[in-house]
């Protein structure tokens, strides 16, 4: 048997599959996304086992595991300092001295009230290990980083559309019933070969094609992921809102690592699939769901609104409580499929596969799982 990740290349590809996540409150997050692994996991060298036991796990945000590349990250093991969304520092961790970055292609970030889909461009090929802030990034300082830790994303809600996904038939997409899920990826020329133009999303329901909304708060709008809708994007979200004095100035991250031909040269050269189900008790998913990111935006402003759900809520004790109040919170991701653009859908609901995920090995994702 195979016993190394299956590394997709989707370049002038789509790329469907099929997500039930009614149960899933504010605060949580449904995750499939792609990251650019080594397709072994990282064996040899002190690791002897490899991607049939899920090592080698790398992602946009740089995460310090506890093993990389099969050493053991523990030179200068210690608790380090951030910010949360309400503005108090807190100590965090511990983690090692390094990072383990790679691209990252976040194909579905969701719960029943919010959901994204973003690129995260890296400046190195495969995985690139890290060390310190200028490298790691470190946004409340102003570091970029290798990686582009936000990215470039499409959150409908955000982008001024508020009756789109949600709980029940006043929504386009009802989260609260299964449903169909396809992400195209568009070269320049039409080729395996060609640069990455455009990331587009269509969802199916009940036998429904329904189309991605339009940007409405952005200038030219746009229902998909452009170079140009993400400098837009950018530009607008970044002009509005409180800002304080001692807050670093944003940078375009996206932009400086290389945009959308960067994340289509990951795309071109192979990514593992990896799929989650998370919460965060010290960045409750605000940057998700919320009525704002941070304390002191106003949600009156353009683009702060990335969901409905309350600021203050998204704790592991609302978790729990939630849990225990309504039942188990779970997500089932089925029915995974690839091929040609227009091959993997219908508009019927039924699927005509050009190419079927057989089933391979899946890394195994940290505890703290990506962000934006």
């Amino acid at each position: 048997a195979d016993k190394t990740y299956k590394l997709f290349k989707l370049k002038n590809r789509e790329f469907t599959f099929d997500v039930d996540l009614s149960t899933l409150p504010c605060g949580m997050n449904a995750a499939l996304y792609f990251v650019e692994m080594s397709k072994d996991g990282d064996k040899g060298a002190g690791n002897n086992v490899g991607a049939e036991y899920g090592t080698g796990y790398c992602d946009a945000q740089c995460p310090h595991m506890k093993f990389i590349q099969g050493k053991a990250n523990m030179e200068d093991w210690k608790k380090h300092s951030a910010k949360n969304p309400d503005g108090e520092t807190k100590m965090v961790g511990p983690e090692g001295k390094y990072g383990i970055c790679c691209a990252e292609m976040d194909l579905l970030e969701a719960n029943r009230e919010a959901n994204a889909f973003t690129a995260h461009p890296c400046e190195h090929s495969q995985t690139h290990v890290c060390e310190g802030k200028e490298e790691c990034g470190d946004k409340d300082e102003g570091y970029v980083g290798v990686c582009d830790k936000d990215g470039c994303g499409f959150n409908a809600y955000r982008n001024g559309n508020h009756k789109f996904w949600g709980v029940g038939s006043d929504y386009a997409v009802d989260s609260s019933k299964p449903m169909t899920i396809v992400t195209q990826f568009i070269t320049a020329d039409n080729t395996d070969t060609g640069d990455l133009k455009e990331i587009r999303r269509i969802y199916i329901q009940d036998g429904k094609v329904i189309k991605n909304p339009n940007a409405d708060l952005l200038p030219g709008g746009g229902d998909s992921i452009t170079d140009e809708l993400c400098t837009a994007a950018f530009q607008t979200f970044n002009a509005t809102g409180k800002h304080s004095q001692d807050d670093p100035k944003p940078q375009n991250g996206f932009k400086k690592l290389g945009g959308l031909v960067s994340m289509g040269e990951a795309l071109g050269r192979g990514m593992a699939l990896a799929m989650s189900i998370w919460d965060d008790d010290f960045g409750r998913m605000v940057w998700l769901d919320a009525e704002k990111g941070k304390w002191d935006e106003e949600e009156k402003d353009v683009g702060v609104q990335r969901g409905p759900c309350p600021f203050d809520y998204g704790s592991d004790k609302d978790m729990k409580e939630y849990g225990e109040k309504h039942g188990g919170i779970e997500v089932t991701f089925s029915n995974v499929r690839y091929g040609e653009i227009g091959s993997t859908f219908s508009a019927a609901g039924g699927a005509a596969i050009e190419q079927k995920f057989q089933g391979a090995s899946l890394p195994a994702a940290p505890s703290a799982a990506p962000a934006p």
